[in-house]
């Protein structure tokens, strides 16, 4: 159902990025939340960063995996996802294995670990990679949407990174502390009832400048680097092909097109 013939291994290989939109683009919409130019960025920050024979994370999956278990294919790694929807993990396995694991003669189960459950949990969140004996170099985080969840998800991962590590944001632009009223407005609108608004505590500065204060404190060295986001961002028909979709979203404050939505930081222990 997903294996279309892109090419052979070396032309996969030397057209990688292509390769990535190309699987992308297979997605439905439940499952395809990011944008082409973010997933790419994505892509992108690991191959720049030269991430080889490690572990990468994630919180929240779908069209990021695309781009990170291809990544980890690639060169050696382990990435580990977590999300409380068991279906997504199932379908994406099914998009990976016959996309992309099949042409490059992979094995998923060498190189993606799915845990349907919730990321900040003790004994099966985040914090489970130390009994695992797994040391991740980047967390990408993409889940619940709101700033104390965050911080957990991050708490416990910088706990078990190695000692120079990599911390990158969807929705950075986002200030939901406690709860995600955008969202929750989303459905609630859904059931026709009317939007609840949102209280000044819940209100806190954006993701990217809370997480890069949090990190200061915490650690020796924190370093927002550059990522091409902003410049794939001008160029991306995701936006023109899902107009309708995104205009809703903006709308209820769920999205925005903004360099501040993709964000990502280097940090040394």
């Amino acid at each position: 159902m997903f294996d279309f013939h892109f090419g052979t291994r070396d032309e996969i290989i030397k057209n990688d990025e292509e390769f990535v939109l190309f699987t992308k683009r297979m997605l439905p919409r439940w499952i395809n939340g990011i944008p082409d130019s973010e997933c790419l960025a994505l892509y992108r920050i690991l191959k720049v960063n030269n991430l080889k024979k490690t572990a990468l994370i994630e919180t929240g999956c779908g069209a990021s995996s695309i781009a990170l278990v291809f990544h980890a294919i690639l060169n050696d790694c382990k990435v580990v996802s977590w999300d409380t929807n068991p279906s997504k993990g199932s379908f994406l396995k099914s998009v990976i294995n016959e996309a992309i694991c099949k042409p490059l003669n992979a094995n998923i189960n060498d190189y993606w670990e799915f845990i349907a459950f919730d990321s900040t949990n003790n004994h099966l969140g985040i914090a489970v990679l130390s009994e695992m004996k797994i040391k991740p170099t980047l967390g990408f985080f993409d889940s619940l949407h709101t700033l104390d969840h965050l911080i957990a998800e991050i708490n416990a991962y910088s706990d078990c990174a190695s000692d120079i590590f990599y911390v990158v944001l969807d929705d950075a632009n986002y200030t939901n502390k406690e709860e995600n009223f955008s969202y929750i407005n989303m459905l609630r609108t859904k059931l026709k009832l009317p939007s609840i608004e949102q209280p000044i505590s819940n209100v806190c500065k954006p993701y990217h400048e809370e997480i890069q204060q949090f990190l200061s404190e915490k650690f020796k060295k924190v370093e927002r680097i550059e990522n091409d986001f902003e410049k794939l961002m001008t160029d991306d028909i995701y936006f023109d092909y899902f107009q309708s979709d995104w205009k809703q979203m903006i709308k209820k404050g769920m999205a925005k097109k903004t360099k501040d939505r993709f964000v990502s930081f280097k940090i040394e222990k």
